[in-house]
């Protein structure tokens, strides 16, 4: 089934799934996979055989969240949103539009959470960039070629700072000027 049959299947049945706690299995893979997270940019920590132990197990992550999503307990909005982040995580375009779809979702069950409105928004500018397309909202950095940050490549037209805004990503000027921060954080 096509990606975007299963997701059309998933908004459908949006009232029946949104019962029940939060998946707390999916919370502790968070916790863990955003606790590397905290360090992980500083230069120090960027070295070939770090970056291979945190694919590793953000592969082992990945794993266990499809194995919650196989057995159907991811109910919540939480609980997709966790899902989604995992997945964001990804190295495969796969990964980036599975994560886009649970964020997607995510937004549906609760469109007052700005974390997951924001995932929706980095997770199709990732989707985007892994598709070497210009990014809409203006959520992903990379390095150039002399190791400074620098926006993504932006289709200025697609979408306005408005609709960022109703996303929680960051008007264009406030997105350059993170650059700059980023550049000057030592």
């Amino acid at each position: 089934m096509r990606l975007s049959t299963c997701l059309l299947i998933s908004l459908l049945t949006l009232p029946a799934i949104a019962l029940g706690a939060d998946n707390e299995q999916l919370r502790a893979i968070v916790k863990a996979d955003q606790a590397e997270r905290e360090n992980a940019w500083k230069p120090e920590e960027l070295k070939p055989e770090i970056m291979q132990g945190l694919m590793q197990r953000d592969a082992e992550r990945r794993a266990k969240v499809q194995i919650e999503l196989a057995a159907g307990r991811v109910r919540t909005s939480s609980d997709f949103f966790n899902a989604a982040l995992v997945m964001q995580h990804g190295p495969g375009l796969e990964d980036i539009r599975m994560a886009h779809a649970l964020a997607t979702i995510a937004a549906a069950l609760d469109p007052a959470s700005r974390d997951a409105k924001w995932l929706k928004a980095a997770s199709w500018d990732r989707m985007m960039s892994f598709q070497k397309k210009p990014q809409w909202y203006g959520t992903q950095y990379v390095r150039d070629a002399d190791g400074k940050w620098i926006l993504y490549v932006v289709d200025e037209t697609a979408v306005t700072d408005e609709d960022r805004a109703a996303l929680g990503a960051p008007s264009l000027a406030e997105a350059k000027k993170r650059v700059e921060m980023m550049n000057s954080a030592k």
